[in-house]
């Protein structure tokens, strides 16, 4: 082995036990600011995030998530207005021996650990992904990596921090060569299994082997689950379609515009307000998932749920906060997905309806994110499905793809 060789998978050990540290620290941060903020686990009881907020007063949400849209159009204000110019993960893989900048970067990622945990509706994964990719750069600027190791540290840096709060080793494995690395090589698929097992393996030493939806129970993968899934499938790419239209503007004001600090202001108490009838709104979208995903709801409330929930992501995009969209593109997925399989067991029953919320979910998510195999294997962890559920999941998102590029095609 080359020096050269020893110094790169040194590297790929720094970045995953650095990666999982993070993405456990980032944790820790988010649940002890949402438990502060809503009033909930200080005297030892074991809520979820949904069961806190549901308990809060009407008027501390609406408190909390009008003190997030100041937080929000001050803190990106600064960070847009002073100091380095603020990179994204794919800008610092374009130049991977720059990378990203470290104290900006941190700083922001921390800012989106705040506001998701003070309720914005965004998701939370895009803050350890861009830490972890911070640090990997820092390192790469004293390694003395070459252009192609450098950019290959920074795209498994990025997939580390998602397996850190997520505990998807193998989805978030496919994660960096589908999204980050956009190939599949055996020097890519080892060095990403590296950091990938390496970050899981740390984070679960401290939080723990976590499900993130242990509601979830076997459902039956029949003739009519796989019928819906090929529908489903088709509808969820409009769907798709319509919510990137609906946003793909946002926010109206450039970021070093003094005047998105009021609006931030103004839109985020506009989503606290909508949280006092429908809290489930808040934080990344676990939330409404946790419902579908448990059969609480009906059909009416799910329609209500993605509806308010799609109208929350927009106002906190419109304010320009930061944010993830894996978990809010779930919940948009399932709450879909559930609402058309009840009025589907209606005319012929047997339909699971907590299955077509998860295929909904992997639907909507592998077109949003434009991750379609990442999604598949994503879903399948996050709810510990038997190896069953990869049949409806693949239909479905087969169906999704195909709808997507005919719409292209038509728009074209």
């Amino acid at each position: 082995m080359t020096k050269l060789n020893f110094r790169f998978y040194l590297s790929l050990v720094y970045i995953g036990l650095i990666a999982g540290l993070l993405g456990t620290s980032l944790t820790y941060i988010l649940h002890g600011i949402q438990h502060f903020a809503f009033g909930y686990g200080l005297n030892g009881e074991n809520l979820s995030f949904r069961e806190g907020v549901l308990q809060s007063s009407a008027e501390r949400r609406w408190l909390v998530l009008t003190f997030c849209g100041m937080l929000t159009g001050i803190g990106w204000y600064a960070v847009h207005r002073y100091g380095q110019k603020l990179l994204s993960i794919k800008q610092g893989l374009d130049n991977p021996q720059q990378g990203v900048p470290f104290f900006k970067t941190v700083g922001h990622a921390l800012l989106q650990i705040v506001t998701v945990g003070l309720g914005s509706p965004l998701g939370r994964e895009v803050a350890p992904r861009e830490m972890s990719v911070a640090f990997g750069s820092a390192w790469v600027r004293k390694a003395g990596l070459n252009d192609g190791d450098a950019r290959l540290l920074l795209a498994c840096a990025s997939g580390a921090g998602l397996t850190a709060v997520y505990n998807v080793p193998l989805a978030s494995t496919i994660f960096i060569l589908e999204t980050m690395v956009l190939s599949v090589n055996p020097r890519a698929l080892g060095a990403a299994l590296i950091t990938v097992v390496i970050s899981t393996c740390v984070s679960r030493f401290f939080l723990g082997d976590l499900v993130q939806y242990s509601q979830v129970t076997p459902f039956p993968v029949n003739t009519s689950l796989l019928l819906f899934s090929a529908l489903i499938g088709m509808l969820t790419a409009l769907v798709v379609r319509g919510f990137r239209r609906s946003t793909q503007r946002l926010p109206f004001l450039a970021r070093t515009d003094k005047r998105l600090i009021p609006v931030a202001v103004l839109l985020f108490s506009l989503i606290g307000f909508i949280s006092i009838y429908q809290p489930e709104i808040l934080g990344n979208g676990k939330a409404g998932n946790q419902l579908t995903f448990g059969e609480m709801i009906g059909w009416s409330e799910s329609l209500q749920l993605m509806a308010l929930k799609w109208l929350a992501v927009w106002l906190a995009l419109a304010a320009g906060a930061y944010g993830g969209l894996i978990t809010p593109s779930m919940m948009l997925g399932s709450t879909f997905a559930y609402s058309l399989a009840i009025g589907w067991n209606a005319l012929f029953p047997s339909l699971s309806t907590e299955g077509a919320a998860i295929i909904g979910a992997c639907a909507f998510l592998g077109i949003m994110q434009k991750m379609p195999f990442t999604a598949i294997v994503f879903l399948a962890e996050l709810t510990r499905s038997n190896a069953e559920v990869f049949m409806p999941l693949t239909l479905a998102m087969g169906a999704a793809i195909a709808t997507d590029r005919l719409a292209a095609k038509w728009r074209a």
